[in-house]
């Protein structure tokens, strides 16, 4: 039960995993010892909570992935769950608890019994709350152990809360576990890292919350400039050593002081020299001419604490050679991670399939090798795999950015066109099975799913799109079929 329930993905050693986000050698040193510490009850000693929190491309993931390393090193980690708004398998709190009572049944043997037992117990428990769920599953069975003096891991790490895609879950998750601080004396940690969105934040401003938890901002490192001068450091010397073009790379390049200038442009934010150093290395390209650009872009205003990035973003998006066909196959990457709500239920996320490329081709109506074509420039950006593989966006802040038109606004990037074409491939779907379900790609789609997704399309289409138009009048019935189900 527990395998199939669970987020195999959201383990911080899931796969085969080489691009994923860690803290580079001598950097972060402060916040790692900080939460060393609060581990070994040397601060907060009642903190139950540690809440790490910066803004996009501070590096939580980073810190997180690092910290649970160490940990495990120690024999101090008990589980993790690593939170993606890409991946609908862990984009939500439905897998959480599943997920880490999994890795606790592995991690300590003699609660791997107990564990069962209330599953077999109660086969239904995962359709159960959140908080029934961590009492049952966690903390009884720690508590069961503690008592009869059985010594084990105490960390659990929880990263990226703020990809949980449900606002409510997220406060679920929070209070479940504050509220478990006081109810029995578990000797349990839960590093919990996020953006200080103000939904995440008010909860953890609530009293409950308050008593049980400490919080370190990365937004207020003074040791971030010199780490992000230090990771450049690095990096610029690995690409001297590594990149085919080493041969005509200057000993001395670049200068001192160019790394200087592009540590303070980062802000201290790690997004910016990751994607920098993503693009000067690319193997098709010379690095110290990428440098050269790099060092030669200048930000549209200063005001705004992500002009340097942004100014980043704008440069290598219009910098592909089809401008329009990367935004477009951005797009649908963007989609996919947004919630979809309609009346009797809420969907974490588009399929992800939606992201492969082979079917985004379909859905985009280009032919059969173009999305890789609109790639070859965005290798900075998005990882991409095969044309069977689901495209990754590297960095969750470019959403952002090309979400505010006021940050993207010389791009031309419409998410309405993007929306019809994904409405009228689907509406023709349905329109040409007339099932409520529809078997296809790697999964099994509901009607309902696309129901949001016509609804944001763009009304002047509908005139032209026959398969729209059916696609709707079927989804019209089908929820008006639903809606009597439930009164």
């Amino acid at each position: 039960m527990l395998t199939k329930t669970a987020a195999p993905s959201a383990f911080y050693d899931y796969g085969h995993q080489i691009d994923v986000p860690r803290c580079h050698e001598n950097t972060r040193v402060a916040v790692l010892e900080k939460i060393d510490d609060w581990v070994d009850l040397v601060i907060e000693i009642a903190a139950f909570i540690m809440w790490l929190y910066g803004a996009a491309g501070a590096g939580k993931s980073a810190i997180a992935r690092t910290m649970a390393e160490k940990l495990h090193s120690r024999q101090r980690l008990l589980a993790t769950f690593f939170f993606s708004r890409q991946d609908s398998s862990r984009n939500h709190i439905n897998s959480v608890i599943a997920t880490l009572a999994y890795k606790i049944a592995l991690a300590v043997p003699e609660a791997r019994s107990l564990i069962v037992a209330t599953i077999e117990n109660d086969p239904l428990i995962f359709h159960s709350g959140f908080a029934h769920q961590l009492q049952r599953l966690i903390v009884e069975p720690l508590h069961q152990l503690s008592q009869q003096g059985v010594v084990y891991p105490t960390v659990i790490v929880i990263d990226g809360l703020d990809e949980c895609l449900d606002h409510e879950e997220r406060t679920i998750l929070l209070q479940a576990i504050s509220g478990a601080a006081g109810q029995h004396s578990v000797p349990l940690k839960f590093l919990i890292t996020s953006r200080p969105e103000v939904p995440i934040a008010r909860v953890f401003n609530t009293t409950p919350v308050v008593k049980v938890s400490a919080r370190h901002s990365l937004d207020d490192e003074p040791e971030s400039l010199e780490d992000v001068e230090y990771f450049l450091s690095a990096k610029f010397d690995e690409i001297k050593r590594t990149h085919p073009s080493r041969r005509h790379i200057h000993h001395d390049w670049p200068p001192s002081q160019v790394i200087a200038d592009l540590a303070q442009k980062s802000s201290g934010q790690f997004i910016y020299p990751t994607t920098i150093i993503r693009y000067i290395s690319s193997p098709r390209h010379s690095p110290t001419s990428r440098l050269e650009m790099i060092i030669k872009l200048r930000p549209l205003s200063g005001e705004s604490p992500f002009a340097q990035l942004d100014t980043l973003y704008r440069y290598i998006l219009l910098s592909c050679e089809d401008v329009e066909l990367s935004l477009r196959i951005i797009g649908v990457c963007l989609l996919s991670t947004q919630a979809v709500h309609v009346p009797w239920c809420t969907y974490h996320g588009y399929a992800r399939e939606t992201t492969v490329p082979e079917y985004m081709e379909q859905i985009l109506g280009l032919h059969p090798g173009d999305v890789q074509r609109g790639l070859e420039d965005l290798g900075s950006l998005v990882q991409y795999k095969g044309d069977d593989m689901e495209l990754c966006v590297l960095h969750a802040s470019l959403f952002d950015f090309l979400s505010d038109s006021t940050r993207s606004s010389e791009l031309p990037f419409n998410i309405a066109s993007i929306h019809t074409r994904l409405a009228i491939w689907f509406s023709h779907l349905i329109s040409s099975r007339r099932k409520p379900c529809i078997k296809g790609l790697h999964g099994e789609f509901d009607i309902s799913f696309w129901l949001p997704l016509l609804g944001r399309t763009e009304p002047r289409n509908y005139a032209n799109a026959p398969y729209l138009r059916q696609g709707l009048r079927l989804c019209f019935v089908y929820s008006t079929l639903q809606f009597y189900k439930q009164i």
